[in-house]
């Protein structure tokens, strides 16, 4: 019979491991991400060295999501560069924000969201760190005027939730 410690383990704590390959090339330092159905969360942890287009066109998800963007180490109070940010509602009327300083956006489901952009970071040894937190076991988007849900990379997927 498994200890009360290993059961715990087994169900509640999660080593992360970073993800290789990275899905940019630009993305040089160790990123990390944890999905889980039962849970319902897909969670994500990027340090950004340097300029990239995340996302070029506006999506929506089925799930709401919160997305934090700081600086690291012991500037994590100073975002250390420039992010282009678009946000808008569930008809995709959207506005675009440049965030210089510590953010965190609630995307509310339903609502588009992106082009999602680091114009800058000032120093690769201080990268912007980039947090996504969605609240759903399985990553998926909408582009506008589809219901056909796309997974990473526009991959379409068939509804497993």
């Amino acid at each position: 019979m498994a200890s009360l410690r290993e059961q715990l383990k087994e169900k509640f704590v999660f080593e992360l491991n970073p993800i290789s390959p990275p899905p940019f090339p630009q993305l040089t330092a160790p990123c990390l991400m944890h999905i889980s159905k039962e849970q319902n969360i897909d969670l994500s942890w990027w340090a950004i060295t340097e300029p990239l287009v995340w996302e070029k066109e506006p999506f929506r998800h089925d799930f709401d999501q919160f997305i934090f963007f700081a600086g690291s180490g012991t500037t994590m109070d100073q975002l250390g560069g420039v992010v282009e940010f678009h946000l808008g509602d569930e008809n995709a009327n959207m506005e675009k924000f440049i965030i210089t300083k510590p953010t965190v956006i609630y995307v509310k489901a339903g609502f588009y969201h992106c082009p999602l952009i680091f114009r800058e970071v000032f120093d690769p040894k201080k990268p912007i760190l980039f947090n996504d937190i969605s609240l759903a076991g399985v990553y998926r988007k909408y582009k506008p005027g589809s219901d056909q849900p796309l997974g990473v990379f526009d991959v379409p997927l068939e509804k497993t939730w």
